[in-house]
């Protein structure tokens, strides 16, 4: 099984990313037969936004299915993944901007997803995600996560699940506490994830 780690963690300290990697580790104790491969999207060269350029190279390509494309290869790599893990601290009541970036690069049309009759198909075989997030406030309400389940209908049959762990700067609060008690929610969901 291929699980695809997509990082949107911009700082090597963060605490989403410590959260991601014990949530990678302690899955890969479970189910010792999976590949992991992590994108760092926030140091891609190649992941940039969509302008009337890159629209217009996009189209030619879609019409082309030229699918072995460098400006496919975001969509290609999401499509052939299993599962999916999410790392994107909550900023601003979402998610940093390079992952919506992200997902507009793996958004092709006949590739990813395809219009039909009744409206589009998802084409990805990926059946499960997990978003992780951490924030200093209040994450209960998620926006970012939202979207996020919006667009996995829209790619395929995903099952969206949501680990966070919330108020780390507010004053007072056992950071260290809260961490940990997210990890071991953590590791009963990878048990059966």
């Amino acid at each position: 099984m291929k699980v695809l780690f997509v990082n949107a963690c911009a700082r090597k300290e963060s605490r989403t990313l410590e959260l991601c990697r014990y949530f990678l580790e302690k899955y890969f104790q479970y189910h010792n037969d999976v590949q992991i491969e992590e994108i760092k999207i926030c140091e891609e060269k190649n992941l940039l936004p969509l302008n009337e350029e890159r629209l217009t190279l996009r189209n030619q390509l879609i019409e082309k299915k030229d699918w072995q494309h460098t400006m496919m290869q975001y969509a290609n790599q999401w499509k052939e993944a299993d599962a999916i893990v999410i790392g994107a601290p909550y900023w601003d009541w979402s998610f940093p901007s390079i992952l919506k970036v992200y997902i507009e690069n793996i958004f092709i049309s006949d590739l990813t997803f395809a219009y039909q009759e009744n409206g589009s198909v998802g084409l990805c075989k990926g059946e499960k995600l997990v978003y992780i997030t951490t924030a200093g406030g209040n994450a209960q309400s998620n926006m970012g996560f939202d979207y996020i389940q919006c667009v996995m209908k829209e790619l395929g049959k995903y099952q969206c699940q949501y680990i966070q762990a919330s108020n780390l700067d507010v004053i007072g609060n056992d950071v260290e506490k809260i961490l940990e008690k997210t990890k071991k929610e953590i590791e009963e969901f990878v048990k059966n994830w």
